[in-house]
């Protein structure tokens, strides 16, 4: 059997072709024999953690093969050994997964990056941040992960939200015992801040009918998705674990489609941000794009507990961000264009970046949209999901357009007052003129005397 037929026993277990295993979301298992033992295990359950690129699961591989080789495969590791990937395992089961259920699958998503980027080592060669020691880790190999993932193309926002989630780790870790100290502080001091960002103000260019474009380069679920977003302002997550027993006042009976006069999508604490229960109306618009997903293939409702943005039979889809990226891109005229390891090219992802569109804009976009409607900021807060009216002031943006029509409605009003003042003044009761006086009489002073006249 030739190397590529035994791929080094690594291979995938299940129905996609071995030339689409490289793509295919299904977990890699590891397979090796030494002395009678043979080991058969998947990689993500013995890491914690999904592995998607096939050089880290082959990293991945080596050390197991090593580990089995010096006998030291299955034996707990001394704290003072523990690498950063396992930590981050850990943290996502112990924590993530317990704490915040409805952000695992972003948290598992950037915490695999953090681990798979590749760090010059201080005693010589590059390796994957995962790879290292806690005990190697200090502020300069931070400030290390920072210069390498900006050099990589990753933006400002980005690169923070990954040092927010691994400090977050990191804290975590201190509370639990597993490491007494963090790279983020020295002496109680914060010593790693993230870079000043420049709030966004990003909405669909109206001009351009940017939204109209968009939406005809989706396919039909992302279509649903994007304006689902727009009408209710629902962040990316809230969307993908939105499920049928939270759209309140939907009745399904057979093939007929009622609605309750204040049906709504409520939103549990457990699935979103801030750990609030959430209730949004659904609008017309809305109302029109779940009866279309209401129904399975065969014509029958969908249990309570299938998902509405799923796949055609109610199963959990994890993520857009292909579909979405591709859409923005056709929408301006730009070919997506991908590597062998479904990521974008370099082209592409400069062309995406230039466009400056991501899928959260559209929940700034819907808040926006219903402030220019003259719906109240309080109202606003308490659909977005935000602790305080400040925030969600700092979080909607207008438009030229709208800052234009604005200024014309506050001169139309203004014009409609002078016009009442006038018509006021004109139509009001007029005071009596003075009586006439006796011709060369003079006038009277306020001490009673005459004046003399001129």
């Amino acid at each position: 059997m030739s190397d590529r037929q035994r791929n080094h026993g690594l291979r995938k277990i299940c129905d996609c072709p071995r030339r689409s295993w490289a793509k295919c979301p299904h977990s890699w298992h590891f397979s090796y024999k030494h002395g009678e033992t043979h080991h058969r295990f998947s990689i993500d359950k013995h890491v914690g953690q999904h592995v998607d690129r096939k050089a880290d699961a082959e990293d991945i591989a080596a050390d197991l093969r090593s580990q089995v080789k010096a006998g030291t495969f299955g034996q707990p590791a001394p704290v003072s050994e523990m690498t950063l990937r396992r930590l981050t395992a850990v943290y996502q089961e112990r924590y993530v997964a317990a704490e915040h259920p409805a952000s695992a699958a972003e948290c598992r998503s950037r915490l695999d990056v953090i681990c798979r980027t590749p760090l010059p080592h201080p005693m010589g060669g590059l390796m994957p941040f995962g790879d290292w020691r806690l005990a190697d880790i200090v502020t300069d190999t931070i400030e290390r992960y920072r210069e390498a993932r900006r050099a990589a193309g990753t933006g400002l926002g980005g690169t923070n939200r990954s040092l927010g989630r691994l400090r977050a780790a990191y804290n975590w870790a201190i509370r639990t015992g597993y490491v007494e100290q963090t790279p983020f502080k020295r002496h109680g001091e914060a010593v790693v801040r993230l870079s000043r960002e420049l709030p966004r103000s990003r909405r669909l260019d109206a001009d351009r009918d940017e939204e109209a474009r968009l939406l005809a380069a989706c396919g039909p679920h992302l279509r649903a998705l994007v304006e689902a977003a727009l009408e209710t302002g629902m962040r990316h997550g809230e969307l993908m674990t939105l499920q049928w027993r939270q759209v309140e006042g939907l009745k399904v009976d057979q093939t007929t489609i009622t609605w309750a006069p204040r049906a709504e999508i409520f939103l549990p604490a457990g699935k979103t941000k801030g750990r609030r229960d959430r209730r949004i109306p659904i609008s017309a618009r809305l109302k029109g794009i779940l009866e279309l997903r209401a129904l399975d293939p065969n014509g029958q409702p969908f249990p309570p507990d299938a998902y509405v943005f799923g796949n055609t039979i109610g199963q959990k889809i994890l993520s857009v961000k292909r579909a979405w990226m591709t859409a923005v891109l056709k929408a301006h005229g730009i070919a997506a264009t991908y590597d062998d390891s479904a990521n974008l090219v370099p082209e592409s992802r400069a062309a995406f970046a230039q466009i400056n569109l991501h899928f959260h804009d559209l929940r700034r976009e819907a808040g926006s949209r219903w402030m220019d409607g003259g719906i109240p900021l309080a109202t606003i807060q308490r659909w977005l999901g935000h602790r305080n009216i400040s925030q969600t002031s700092t979080y909607l943006s207008g438009t030229p357009a709208s800052d234009h029509d604005a200024l014309r409605q506050y001169e139309a009003r203004l014009a409609s007052l002078q016009e009442l003042a006038t018509k006021a003044r004109k139509g009001g009761r007029k005071s009596p003129p003075p009586a006439a006086r006796p011709e060369g009489k003079p006038k009277e002073t306020a001490g009673g005397r005459h004046s003399a006249i001129m």
